[in-house]
């Protein structure tokens, strides 16, 4: 039997397929679990390596390998991961359980158009499930208070959250016990591509797993980021190799 955990540099990713991860996750929904779902690649794995308060976090959620990066360090180490589970992919086969089961979402964060945007497309494309709560991510503190009341009072079966990362996941973390949502799931910058204001990468360049390289070409000022890629590879392999020693 294929071990249900695999750790890459001390984070604990669950080896499930897509379709596994989709079926475990609504039944947990389903069983009144609450799941704190991280979509991590490479660049998050290194912010928790160095970040103990953030990897603190990550250790007690459910981790799911977002990059075709972890599926290699995975194969380097001889670990059971075989595929990725990206975070719009997963938001939108649990927008689709959802659907069947007229499940409520509330949906936080990107800019006001944005996620105003994303909530029409995906009312739309999912017409039974019930939209508790919409709200972009440009809030101030001291209104964070009202939000977590709003969204407990919604009691939501999902809560996405886009705030960016590990932003979005602190947050979700510090308000947990409060939220009363069944699962809560850092999405990023997947509004941005549900709205139709980013446009992800053809299919074949995510076939090539090079995703991550048009998404740099078309945004350039995000290389600084994209640093974490190289630093992420020298270092699962500069532990493989230590390991070996």
């Amino acid at each position: 039997m294929t071990k249900q955990v695999a750790t890459i540099l001390d984070v604990p990713f669950t080896t499930r397929g897509f379709r596994e991860t989709v079926d475990h996750i609504t039944e947990r929904i389903q069983s009144g679990q609450k799941t704190h779902v991280v979509t991590a690649n490479p660049e998050i794995v290194m912010v928790a390596r160095e970040n103990r308060a953030f990897r603190s976090i990550v250790e007690q959620a459910y981790v799911v390998p977002d990059g075709i990066g972890i599926v290699y360090a995975a194969k380097w180490t001889n670990q059971p991961i075989y595929e990725r589970v990206t975070g719009v992919e997963l938001l939108e086969a649990l927008m689709a359980k959802a659907d069947q089961h007229q499940w409520g979402v509330y949906l936080l964060g990107a800019k006001p158009d944005v996620i105003h945007l994303a909530k029409d497309k995906l009312s739309a494309r999912y017409p039974n499930v019930r939209i508790v709560g919409c709200r972009d991510g440009y809030f101030r503190p001291e209104e964070e208070t009202q939000i977590v009341q709003e969204i407990a009072e919604a009691k939501p079966q999902l809560l996405f959250v886009a705030l960016g990362a590990p932003r979005q996941d602190e947050w979700m973390a510090k308000y947990r016990d409060q939220l009363n949502a069944s699962l809560m799931m850092g999405v990023g910058g997947s509004f941005d591509v549900i709205s139709g204001k980013v446009k992800r990468a053809p299919e074949i360049w995510q076939k090539l797993h090079l995703e991550w390289f048009y998404r740099l070409a078309s945004e350039p000022s995000r290389w600084k980021r994209q640093l974490a890629i190289p630093r992420f590879v020298l270092t699962v392999l500069k532990e493989k190799w230590s390991s070996r020693s």
